[in-house]
């Protein structure tokens, strides 16, 4: 099987992150998964969408090198294959595999909003940075040098998605054991 690789791609973290902050793209590789080789028009039916919309939300999926499309006539198929030129996008594949392995569909909304969470660089850096050690509001923002509005509403949109806790007026990592969290931790 001759599979399409994406023109040399160098996707951002947060931008996949946004990526998989939809649950519609989180149903869509769902089911890819399980079912490996569906075209546009089977995802389309199952997800009940039509077919552009299901074509581009594929293409925003192989964007960030998490599928592979294979072309047969007038049919594209996709398959959980990561793109070898996207370093993030093997452990990122093999996390959603294991999250579609592990947890019911119904869990696909916690882990959209996990991802949301990081589907911005300042939260990325502000994550990477709570990860080595934890920090009070003022020395969070004499380090990020964001207006206090802006580093407030960041810390809120962590918290919210369960990535940083807060313990007065420290900011410290959240334990997430979820195999998305481990992989995004990893990858910062």
């Amino acid at each position: 099987m001759k599979m399409e690789t994406s023109p040399s791609l160098s996707p951002t973290l947060w931008r996949t992150c946004r990526i998989l902050s939809g649950p519609t793209r989180l149903a869509l590789i769902r089911r890819i998964i399980g079912k490996p080789g569906q075209c546009v028009s089977e995802l389309a039916k199952a997800e009940r969408l039509s077919w552009p919309r299901a074509s581009q939300e594929l293409r925003r999926l192989q964007s960030r090198g998490l599928v592979q499309v294979e072309r047969t006539g007038r049919y594209v198929r996709y398959y959980p294959e990561a793109d070898p030129l996207v370093s993030s996008a093997k452990p990122l594949l093999r996390a959603l595999q294991e999250i579609c392995a592990r947890f019911p569909p119904e869990e696909d909304e916690g882990i959209a909003a996990m991802a949301k969470g990081l589907s911005h660089a300042k939260r990325l850096e502000i994550v990477r940075v709570l990860s080595q050690d934890s920090f009070g509001f003022p020395a969070w923002r004499a380090r990020t040098r964001m207006p206090t509005a802006t580093l407030w509403r960041h810390l809120g949109i962590l918290e919210e998605a369960g990535w940083i806790r807060r313990n007065g007026r420290t900011w410290k990592l959240a334990a997430n054991e979820t195999p998305l969290a481990k992989c995004l931790l990893k990858l910062l």
